[in-house]
């Protein structure tokens, strides 16, 4: 039954204050009521329906509410970074693949023989950090290595960076032994580097030191990094 029906079934039913209204007496007996009632009325059970649709349509309008609340603002501010994201962009340790080593060619002074190797970022790496000692060995055309030092490590931590360029000295001093086969070659792992990789020095001055004395022990020394 639609509101059309209902709006015509009421209006067929005489109310107390119209012309021949007749109120229907009410049963005496269980019995008596289908008899005495005669065809049921509809008004009951379209009211009834009516009171169910709109309950219906009211609990329908709630859940709306609820469940189309308003939702987060897209672009409605900026939110700071967590910590551990923060943590993530520091930069890491440099590794051997991250940087490039060049080295001028050995300079002769004071019984002593010594190179400066400047070290940058390789082309397309991001920027690392140079920390921790750095080591140094000095190997012959066999590989086998002749002299070796590390330097301190107290210069602390070096951030390098697109355009810096920190750089280092090493060198040797005396060497009292057979002349070893050539061509030598300088070897650099700096701070947390597995192994030590190999540094061009270009040609000049013989990278062997005189001797000093058989009692002066041979040694290479590096020095920290400077900026």
């Amino acid at each position: 039954m639609n509101n059309d029906d209902l709006e015509r079934e009421l209006r067929s039913q005489r109310g107390p204050r119209e012309a021949g209204y007749v109120p229907a007496p009410l049963p005496t007996t269980p019995e008596e009521g289908p008899v005495a009632r005669g065809r049921p009325s509809r008004l009951p059970r379209a009211v009834m329906l009516m009171g169910a649709g709109l309950a219906g349509a009211l609990a329908v309008a709630v859940a709306a509410g609820v469940f189309s609340g308003p939702g987060p603002e897209v672009g409605a501010g900026s939110t700071s970074p967590s910590p551990s994201a923060e943590a993530s962009a520091a930069p890491g340790t440099c590794g051997p693949e991250d940087v490039t080593l060049a080295a001028e060619p050995w300079g002769g002074a004071a019984g002593s023989r010594g190179t400066l190797v400047t070290i940058s970022l390789a082309d397309g790496r991001d920027a690392c950090v140079i920390s921790g000692a750095i080591s140094a060995q000095i190997k012959d055309a066999s590989g086998s290595v002749l002299v070796e030092g590390e330097s301190a490590g107290a210069g602390g931590s070096v951030s390098l960076e697109p355009g810096a360029a920190p750089f280092l000295s090493v060198t040797w001093s005396n060497w009292c032994g057979p002349s070893p086969a050539a061509p030598l070659q300088l070897w650099l792992a700096l701070g947390g580097w597995s192994s030590a990789s190999p540094v061009t020095v270009p040609d000049g001055t013989s990278p062997v030191p005189p001797c000093l004395g058989p009692s002066v022990t041979s040694s290479l020394s590096v020095a920290d990094l400077e900026r």
